[in-house]
C-alpha cells in the first residue's frame, strides 16, 4: 500500500494517490462517479469534498482518513457527521 506523507495538504495527497495508480483526472473521476471538474477543484485545493465524497475517495484509493487528510481537516469532517 502507498503511504502518503501527512505533511502535504489534502490536494497534494490526492494528486499523489492518483498518479501512483497511473490515472488521469478523468479516469479517476469516472471511476467514482464524480465530475472531472470537481476532482480538479479538490486536487487544486479550491474546494474540499463533503464527507460522503471523501469516503468514496478513501475506498477507491485504499487509504484511511488520517493518510489523506491533514489533522485540522480531519476534525472538520468528523464535525460534519455529527
Amino acid at each position: 500500500m502507498l503511504v502518503v506523507p501527512t505533511a502535504p495538504m489534502f490536494p497534494n495527497n490526492l494528486r499523489v494517490l492518483r498518479s501512483h495508480k497511473g490515472l488521469t483526472q478523468r479516469a479517476c473521476a469516472e471511476a467514482i462517479n464524480l465530475p472531472r471538474s470537481r476532482l480538479y477543484l479538490y486536487e487544486t485545493g479550491r474546494e474540499l469534498p463533503r464527507w460522503q465524497t471523501a469516503q468514496l475517495l478513501m475506498e477507491y484509493y485504499g487509504v484511511t482518513l488520517a493518510e489523506i487528510y491533514p489533522w485540522q481537516l480531519h476534525q472538520d469532517l468528523i464535525a460534519q457527521t455529527q
